[in-house]
């Protein structure tokens, strides 16, 4: 084999791999809530106690889009306690003819909560299918506040805000008092959209490299 094309052939293989290392530590970007660009706007005074003691959920509904779809945390406008904290949990629920589903997807790690704030939850492969509808839902007692309006679409991600549900006592899920309950949704792109889309110009470039060395040999 030519020697050139060795070398392309291993230079592919670790632009793969370097690529890759690269896109799983890229900044995430909000691309859904209602705390601003940056998730960081405070909520107002008006909240509701959600959580399995009072059997009270209440989940924000949104469709993801293409190509951030690697959940890395989700913000939530939160109360857990007056002095010191709770350890809390956020789920991230699959749809299941528009409302959640039985049991969430990916649930994010521990965080305490204490008194009125913007708290984070992060994730590990919450890897989320371009077009699909998903639910946030607390899973631990708190009180959730509002902000001013609706979640929507951050930083042109192409997220959608679809509705907000209420399911109190067990009588199954309804539309929610308000749609303005303070969250934000933050995503990177897969590593596999970087990796494979460097690699594909590379093999791109690869093929033409193959194809002079074929037409010189004639």
């Amino acid at each position: 084999m030519n020697r050139s094309y060795s070398l392309c052939i291993a230079a592919i293989s670790a632009l793969a791999l370097a690529v890759s290392g690269v896109a799983q530590t890229a900044s995430a970007d909000v691309v859904y809530g209602n705390l601003g660009a940056s998730g960081t706007n405070s909520a107002g005074n008006t909240n509701t106690d959600v959580g399995p003691t009072i059997n009270n959920y209440i989940a924000q509904g949104f469709t993801a889009s293409s190509p951030n779809l690697d959940v890395t945390s989700i913000t939530l406008s939160i109360f857990g306690a007056t002095e010191g904290s709770i350890p809390a949990t956020v789920g991230i629920y699959a749809d299941n003819f528009g409302a959640p589903a039985a049991s969430a997807l990916y649930t994010s790690a521990v965080t305490n909560v204490g008194p009125k704030d913007n708290y984070v939850f992060s994730f590990t492969g919450a890897q989320l299918t371009n077009g699909s509808n998903y639910w946030v839902v607390p899973q631990t007692d708190v009180s959730w506040y509002y902000t001013g309006f609706a979640p929507s679409a951050q930083n042109s991600s192409g997220y959608n805000f679809t509705q907000t549900l209420e399911n109190n006592l067990g009588a199954g899920w309804v539309p929610a008092a308000s749609n303005r309950y303070g969250l934000s949704v933050n995503a990177v792109p897969e590593p596999t959209t970087y990796a494979m889309a460097a690699v594909g110009f590379a093999a791109a470039g690869l093929v033409r490299l193959r194809r002079r060395m074929v037409q010189g040999t004639r």
